[in-house]
C-alpha cells in the first residue's frame, strides 16, 4: 500500500472527524482509523495494563500481531469501522464495529487506563451508533466478561434498552441503535456536563504563563495583580524586555513545573510552537489576545493546533477572561477589574470586549465573569452558558454575539437556560450564522426580524442597543422578577410623573394609580416611606421611585434611604435619580440580591422593567404541549424520495405531489383547475355546481385590492364570461403579455369557499435554524407591513395560540364593528400540522399556504406551493462534537 493510500485510504469518510470534549473538560480529536495509524495503535496498546487488555480480548496478549494490527487498521467504514481518539500524537483510546448480518454488528472499546474515567467510551460509543445507523446497522451486540461491569454499564447508561445474557461464561449484550427521548437526553445532558467542566477549568487557573512582548506582558501582569489574582503567574517576555512582580522564564518551554492557562499575544508564526509548549507543560486551555494583526484563516489555524493538542482555545482578537470569584480573582484581560456581582457577561470580537467591560465599570456593575473569545474561536457562547447554567454566582447572562457557530444548539441551551436564569442577548438576528448540520443544498436564511422572533420564543430578553442588556441586569441581579405588569410611580416632580406613565403605558406596563407625588424638596424619608407603603399594597407589582434635586448633595441621601428599602423589598425597587452631583460612596452601594437598582433616565428603567415582566410572565406561564396528531409521514416521504431520485437537486412539486403531501398530514387543499378559455371555464364550473371563483395567479396581481384580479360568487354562463371578458381586459392593461418578467400563470377556476379573513401560512427551512414557520394576513399586510410573526418547530399550544395573537391585525380574527371572529382554533390547528410537516421531513426548502380562508366555521386553504431541496434527514447529529 502506498503512502498516499495509509494516510488517505480508499472511501475514508472525512466527514466523520469531529473534536470532542471529554467528561473533565479535556479535548480530544475523533477520527476514524487509517493505515497509517499502525504505530500509534502499537504504541497504544503496549501502555494498556494487562487487566484492561485481558477484559477487551478474554486473553493475555502482551502484543498485537503483525496480522491483528493489519485487521484493526484496514476497514472498509462499511461493514468494518473503527473511530480512535487522540490527544497530539498519542492514542488514548480506540472503539470499532463490525457487522455481523445485515442490521447488526458487534461493538468494542479499549481505553488507556491512564484516561479511563473521561467519559471516552460513552463517546466512542455515540460516534460508531451514528456511522452504523448511517450504513443501515440499528443494532449492537457485544461480548464482556462478568467482571467487566464498567463496559456493561456504558452501553446501559448511553439511554439504549439493554437485554442481557450469559453464555459459556460470558455476558452478552444486545441494544437496538436508534436514537430514543432517552438517549438523546443522555447524550445531551453528558454535553452539557463536559462544556460546563470545559469552561470552569479556563475560568480557575492555579498557575499561568503570560507570554509577548515584554511591554505588553507587564501591562497583563499588572492587571492581574491588581485584581488580585490568588494563583501563580509567570512571565515570558519574547523580545528580552524585563517583566518585574512576577517570576520570569525565557520560553515556556523552561518554565518550571506545569501551568493551566497561557494567555499569549504573538504572530500566529509563532502560535504553532507556543500550543506544542503549552500542551507539554498540561496546560487546558490558550487565549490568543488582540494587538496583533490575523488574516482570515488564522481563526481556524488556532482553534486546530489547540484541539490537536486537548487544549481549549480563545481567539485571535480575544480581549481574555474575567473570574471575580473571591477565591481566584482572575483578570486575564488588558482592561480593569470590576467589582464582583451575579452577571456573566460573554462577547467575541475585542473591540466589542472594551465597550462592554468598560460600560460595566462605569455603571459599577458587578460581574461573576467575563469572556471574550474572539470571532468564531474553539469557545462559543454555547459552552458558556452550559457553565453559566450550572454556575452559582451568575444569576443573570448578558450576551453579545459577532456570530452562531451553532444556532440550533444555541437555540437548545438558552431554552433550558432561561427557564432558571435571565438571558439576554444583543440583536440575535444581525449576527452571522452557521448552516445546521443537515444542509447540502444552497438554503438562504431567515430575515433578522424572524431570529429575534426565534429567541423570544425561547425566552432570551433580545434588545438591539447594549446599553440595555446592563439596564436589565442591574435590575435581575439585584432585584426580584416582577410577578406582574401592575406598576407604582413614586415622585417629587409632576412633569416627570406624566412622562413616566406615557412610557409605562406605551410599553405595555399598567399604572396600577396615579402616581405618588410628593413635594418637591421630599425627604429621604419620605421617599422610603411611600416605597415601604407600595410594597405592601397587594394591587402593586413593581415600584418605581424617581428623585429629583438640583441643589445641595443631589438625590446621594435619598439613595441611602432607598437602598435600606431595597435590601428586603419582595417586589422590584427600582430608584431614578437626576441631579448634578456624582455618587461619592458608589463601593457601599450593594451589587447583589437586594441591591438598588439606579438610573439616571426613567425611561431606561421602565424599559428594563417591561422586558423582565414580560420575561417573568413567560417563565411562570403553562408552556403547552405539542398535539399529538394524526399523519402518514411515510407517505409524505415517498413523495419527496420520489421527486429527489428523478431531480437530485430538487424542484418545485407539482400540484397533484403537492396535494398528495398535505393530505398526508390532515391538510385539506381546495383544488383548483387551471382553464386555457371559457368554454374550460364553463364546463368545470358546471361540474363543480357553480358558486365558483374566477381569478388570475400572476404574482404581479394577486392579493391587491386595487385590481379586480378575482370574481366572486359566478353562478351562471352570463356572469363567468363577463369576468372572462374582465380578466382579460385586466391583463393586457397592465401589460402582463408584454413584461417577459411577469409570466402568466393560466387563469384558475375553484369552488367558493365562505367568507373570511385571507391569511398566508409558509414555512421555510432555515440554514441554520431549520424550519420556520410563520403567519401574516394575505396581501400586503405581511409583504409590505411587515406584519408577520414567526416560530421553529415544534409548536406548542401556547406557541400556536401567540401566533395568532401576536399578528398587529390580530383584531379582524377576533371580530371587530360587529363582524363575527372567525373560527382561530382551526388556524392554530393548521399551523400544528404545517410545523409537524416541516419538522419531519427536512427536504421542504418551503412550504407556502396562501391564501388560507379563515371563516366563521374553519379554514379553506385555497392555493399551496412546495419546493423542496436535498437536504440530510437529520438536522443535528446524534453524537457530541465540538
Amino acid at each position: 500500500m502506498s503512502v498516499s493510500q495509509l494516510e488517505n485510504p480508499p472511501g475514508y469518510p472525512r466527514e466523520w472527524e469531529a473534536d470532542v470534549v471529554l467528561t473533565d473538560g479535556g479535548v480530544a480529536r475523533l477520527r476514524p482509523i487509517r493505515p497509517a495509524d499502525a504505530d500509534l495503535l502499537v504504541a497504544f496498546y503496549e501502555r494498556v495494563s494487562p487487566e484492561s487488555q485481558y477484559l477487551r480480548v478474554f486473553a493475555p496478549f502482551p502484543r498485537l500481531s503483525q496480522r491483528d494490527v493489519k485487521r484493526f487498521t484496514e476497514g472498509d467504514y462499511v461493514d468494518r469501522v473503527a473511530f480512535i481518539l487522540t490527544v497530539g500524537d498519542t492514542m488514548i483510546g480506540v472503539g470499532r464495529y463490525d457487522r455481523t448480518e445485515t442490521d447488526q454488528a458487534e461493538v468494542a472499546f479499549l481505553v488507556e487506563d491512564a484516561h479511563q474515567g473521561r467519559g471516552i467510551a460513552q463517546l466512542l460509543l455515540e460516534h460508531l451508533a451514528e456511522a452504523a445507523r448511517e450504513r443501515g446497522i440499528t443494532g449492537f451486540i457485544a461480548e464482556v466478561l462478568p467482571e467487566n461491569a464498567r463496559m456493561a454499564q456504558v452501553f446501559a447508561d448511553a439511554g439504549y434498552r439493554v437485554h442481557k445474557g450469559i453464555e459459556d461464561g460470558v455476558l452478552s449484550v444486545e441494544f437496538p441503535i436508534l436514537p430514543t427521548d432517552t438517549s438523546v437526553g443522555v447524550m445531551e445532558r453528558r454535553e452539557h456536563r463536559a462544556e460546563s467542566a470545559s469552561v470552569e477549568r479556563l475560568l480557575n487557573p492555579h498557575r499561568m504563563v503570560i507570554y509577548g512582548k515584554g511591554r505588553r506582558v507587564q501591562g497583563l501582569v499588572n492587571s492581574m495583580v491588581r485584581g488580585g489574582f490568588r494563583g501563580e503567574v509567570v512571565a515570558v517576555s519574547a523580545d528580552g524586555v524585563p517583566v518585574v512582580g512576577v517570576p520570569t522564564a525565557a520560553t515556556i518551554a523552561v518554565v518550571n513545573g506545569r501551568f493551566d492557562l497561557a494567555v499569549v499575544c504573538v504572530p500566529t508564526s509563532e502560535l504553532g510552537a507556543v500550543v506544542i509548549d503549552a500542551a507539554h507543560k498540561g496546560a487546558h486551555g490558550i487565549v490568543v489576545l488582540t494587538g496583533t494583526d490575523f488574516g482570515a484563516g488564522d481563526n481556524h489555524t488556532v482553534v486546530n493546533l489547540a484541539r490537536a493538542y486537548g487544549i481549549r482555545a480563545l481567539g485571535p482578537d480575544a480581549l481574555g477572561l474575567i473570574n471575580t470569584s473571591p477565591t481566584v480573582e482572575l483578570n486575564a484581560t488588558p482592561g480593569p477589574m470590576p467589582r464582583t456581582g451575579g452577571v456573566g457577561l460573554f462577547c467575541q470580537s475585542a473591540a466589542v470586549g472594551v465597550a462592554l467591560l468598560n460600560h460595566a465599570v462605569r455603571q459599577d456593575l458587578g460581574l461573576s465573569s467575563f469572556i471574550s473569545t474572539g470571532d468564531y474561536a474553539d469557545v462559543t457562547a454555547n459552552d458558556v452558558m452550559q457553565y453559566w447554567e450550572d454556575d452559582q454566582a451568575t444569576r443573570v447572562c448578558l450576551l453579545s454575539l459577532d456570530s452562531i457557530g451553532n444556532p440550533r444548539k444555541f437555540s437548545r441551551i438558552t431554552r433550558r437556560l432561561t427557564r432558571r436564569k435571565p438571558v439576554v442577548v444583543f440583536a440575535p438576528g444581525r449576527t452571522n450564522r452557521a448552516s445546521h448540520a443537515g444542509v447540502r443544498g444552497g438554503l438562504g436564511h431567515a430575515p433578522d426580524e424572524a431570529v429575534d422572533a426565534l429567541f423570544r420564543q425561547a425566552g432570551v430578553m433580545v434588545v438591539h442597543r447594549r446599553g440595555a442588556m446592563f439596564d436589565i441586569a442591574k435590575v435581575a441581579a439585584r432585584q426580584p422578577l416582577p410577578c406582574g405588569p401592575r406598576v407604582r410611580v413614586i415622585t417629587n416632580s409632576a412633569t416627570l410623573a406624566q412622562q413616566m406613565l406615557h412610557t409605562i403605558e406605551a410599553v405595555g406596563l399598567l399604572s396600577e394609580q396615579a402616581p405618588v407625588l410628593l413635594s418637591s424638596e421630599a425627604t429621604p424619608e419620605a421617599f422610603a416611606a411611600a416605597a415601604r407603603e407600595a410594597l405592601a399594597d397587594p394591587k402593586v407589582n413593581s415600584v418605581v421611585c424617581a428623585a429629583v434635586n438640583v441643589f445641595d448633595q443631589g438625590t446621594e441621601d435619598v439613595i441611602d434611604a432607598l437602598e435600606q428599602v431595597a435590601a428586603c423589598a419582595p417586589k422590584p425597587l427600582l430608584g431614578v435619580f437626576l441631579d448634578f452631583f456624582a455618587p461619592t460612596r458608589t463601593e457601599e452601594h450593594v451589587d447583589g440580591p437586594g441591591g438598588l437598582p439606579r438610573f439616571d433616565a426613567p425611561a431606561d428603567a421602565i424599559h428594563a422593567l417591561s422586558a423582565l415582566t414580560a420575561h417573568a410572565h413567560w417563565r411562570e406561564r403553562d408552556p403547552g404541549a405539542v398535539p399529538m396528531l394524526e399523519v402518514d409521514t411515510d407517505s409524505a416521504k415517498r413523495v419527496v424520495n420520489r421527486v429527489l431520485g428523478t431531480h437530485p437537486q430538487g424542484r418545485e412539486l407539482t400540484g397533484d405531489e403537492t396535494d398528495a403531501v398535505l393530505h398526508a398530514y390532515g391538510i385539506g387543499l381546495v383544488r383548483r383547475y387551471p382553464v386555457r378559455s371559457l368554454e374550460e371555464a364553463t364546463a368545470v364550473a358546471e361540474r363543480l355546481g357553480w358558486d365558483v371563483v374566477l381569478k388570475a395567479t400572476a404574482r404581479s396581481v394577486r392579493g391587491r385590492p386595487d385590481l379586480a384580479s378575482v370574481h366572486r360568487h359566478l353562478d351562471d354562463p352570463e356572469q363567468l364570461a363577463q369576468a372572462w371578458a374582465d380578466l382579460g381586459e385586466l391583463v393586457t392593461d397592465i401589460g402582463l403579455h408584454a413584461d417577459a418578467g411577469l409570466t402568466v400563470a393560466e387563469p384558475v377556476v375553484q369552488k367558493m369557499a365562505a367568507p373570511g379573513v385571507a391569511l398566508v401560512v409558509t414555512s421555510r427551512e432555515d440554514a441554520a435554524f431549520g424550519p420556520i414557520v410563520s403567519l401574516g394576513l394575505d396581501g400586503i399586510a405581511s409583504e409590505l407591513l411587515g406584519d408577520t410573526v414567526y416560530r421553529v418547530p415544534p409548536l406548542t399550544t401556547v406557541d400556536a395560540a401567540a401566533m395568532v395573537r401576536d399578528l398587529r391585525a390580530a383584531p379582524t380574527l377576533f371580530g371587530r364593528h360587529g363582524t363575527p371572529g372567525v373560527a382561530v382554533s382551526a388556524i392554530e390547528d393548521l399551523l400544528h400540522r404545517v410545523s409537524l410537516l416541516a419538522d419531519e421531513i427536512p427536504q421542504l426548502a418551503s412550504v407556502t399556504l396562501s391564501p388560507c380562508v379563515a371563516s366563521v366555521g374553519s379554514v379553506a386553504v385555497l392555493g399551496a406551493s412546495i419546493h423542496i431541496a436535498p437536504t440530510d434527514d437529520r438536522r443535528d447529529p446524534m453524537a457530541r462534537v465540538l
